[in-house]
């Protein structure tokens, strides 16, 4: 870290000691004008900061913090194709995949997509797609967002874990006659995904398909040619649901909610990418994060979507942001000095106000909280669109006054902050640029904390030693120099 650097931190945390004195009724107390003045508007979005431990000098302490640690820098070389993925010297350009003016290679695979999914919707009834990671959790979140938008008669199942249950139930009462499978994997080799697609392949499905960046591989599992879907090494896992790893979203959605999802993105990124830091929300988002996380302690945050059609953003987010986020060095391989990244957590409300929002406020620690919301139209009973702005307004205001009392059983202690954003509608549109939003969060926290967000080298080492046990678990030798209690397990557990 170097001297400017450095500077620029030891104001953000003067600005923190500062404004730990002060409670959040004192900072609407003070500014009059605060609420206006901390909401920002992006395609799609509106997210108000006001709740939220901060002020306008602590946003200019932020902002030149994003200076010294080049943001504007590091985002013009990710949108000019630069290598940005440094450990592994490659670009990461997920967002050419929704650009308007795509690269060749890009609309060539869209056009074959949207080919396929016209001729195989009358010939099947039932898909069934294999993922894990990214190849599974941004596809099923598009599905069950845009429920309403899926076509008749089409099901869509999903298999992702390795245990046997998940293929078993993703099959269960389907026609192979009737029914395609998807594997999507980008090496290839992903073992929990061929697994579960060799199950499926024995199973019997009619049509096979598959999207991957090792063709060859997919034609040697069994994968006619012409049923293959190519995405491209600039495209992370966790970032390429805008690929062809949501061919099943391009064949159960109709085709212009497809599109829509993608142009919605598409608004978000130009947004990102040219919107000065003061006023551009994926950015200003992420120095709330790291302001919340490093300069104020709090480790985690909870993300509570009050939409049941958003109840998997935060798994999606889990991955998205630990897996990118969750490093110990720089991209030079230097100790950080401080985290890169929050424990990221939360359910739907409101149910999740029936379960965790206990610890929320009455808890010893103060856990910040995302709130999401669709100010547009909802599906279901008219009356209950009201009950959920209700709930929503009144958790948010909860959290910041809280309520003394005499009981301490039932005092609320409030003085917690709270971020709530609203979407104007669950549309295609406005979920491709809530996705996008978080995707480039996710890419600013990287850049203020000094890391590499699109490689993910850490959830290797557990596969390489489950591949060194599987064997003995199988009935073959215990391998030599495992720790007792791994060796006793292994015994156990084959003897089973």
């Amino acid at each position: 870290m170097n001297a400017n650097q450095k500077d620029a931190w030891a104001q953000v945390a003067a600005e923190a000691a500062r404004l730990k004195q002060l409670s959040l009724i004192d900072l609407f107390a003070a500014e009059p004008n605060r609420a206006d003045a901390l909401t920002l508007a992006a395609p799609h979005l509106l997210a108000d900061f006001s709740k939220q431990r901060i002020d306008a000098s602590a946003l200019a302490a932020l902002e030149a913090l994003a200076g010294a640690m080049d943001f504007s820098g590091w985002r013009a070389k990710m949108f000019a194709g630069a290598p940005v993925n440094t450990t592994e010297n490659r670009p990461a350009m997920h967002w050419a995949l929704r650009a308007p003016d795509a690269p060749e290679e890009v609309r060539a695979c869209q056009v074959k997509m949207a080919a396929f999914a016209h001729r195989i919707r009358r010939e099947i009834d039932a898909i069934v797609h294999l993922g894990i990671g990214g190849s599974d959790l941004g596809p099923r979140l598009i599905m069950d967002a845009l429920k309403a938008h899926r076509i008749r008669g089409i099901e869509v199942r999903f298999a992702a874990n390795v245990d046997g249950a998940d293929v078993a139930d993703a099959t269960a009462g389907l026609k192979p006659a009737r029914t395609l499978l998807i594997v999507v994997s980008k090496t290839f080799t992903t073992q929990e995904t061929l697994a579960n697609a060799a199950f499926v392949r024995a199973w019997g499905p009619k049509h096979i398909a598959a999207a991957t960046a090792a063709p060859n591989k997919a034609i040697e599992w069994g994968v006619p040619a012409s049923s293959i879907f190519p995405f491209w090494d600039w495209v992370g896992g966790r970032y390429s649901l805008w690929s062809s790893a949501s061919l099943c979203c391009a064949i159960a959605l109709a085709s212009g909610p497809y599109q829509r999802l993608l142009a919605g993105a598409a608004a978000m990124d130009a947004h990102f990418r040219d919107a000065p830091f003061p006023r551009n929300l994926p950015a200003i988002s992420a120095a709330v994060q790291m302001w919340n996380r490093e300069a104020l302690g709090h480790g985690s945050y909870a993300l509570v979507p009050y939409s049941e059609r958003l109840r998997l953003l935060p798994a999606f987010l889990q991955q998205l942001e630990m897996e990118s986020n969750g490093k110990g060095v720089t991209r030079d391989g230097a100790a950080l000095a401080r985290s890169a990244c929050a424990v990221t957590w939360g359910a739907a409300g409101t149910n999740a106000q029936h379960s965790f929002f206990q610890l929320l406020h009455q808890g010893v620690d103060e856990i910040p909280v995302e709130l999401i919301l669709n100010s547009g139209a909802h599906e279901g009973p008219a009356s209950h669109r009201a009950k959920v702005f209700a709930n929503v307004l009144a958790q948010a205001r909860a959290l910041m006054i809280g309520k003394p009392s005499s009981d301490p059983h039932r005092s609320f202690p409030g003085n917690r902050g709270s971020t709530l954003m609203a979407m104007d509608a669950l549309s295609p549109e406005a979920l491709g640029a809530l996705l996008a939003f978080y995707e480039h969060r996710t890419f600013t926290q990287a850049v203020l904390s000094g890391t590499n967000p699109f490689d993910q080298f850490g959830v290797e080492l557990g596969k390489e030693m489950a591949n060194a046990l599987q064997p003995a678990l199988e009935g073959g030798q215990t391998p030599l120099g495992l720790d007792a209690s791994t060796e006793n397990w292994v015994n156990r557990l084959r003897d089973s």
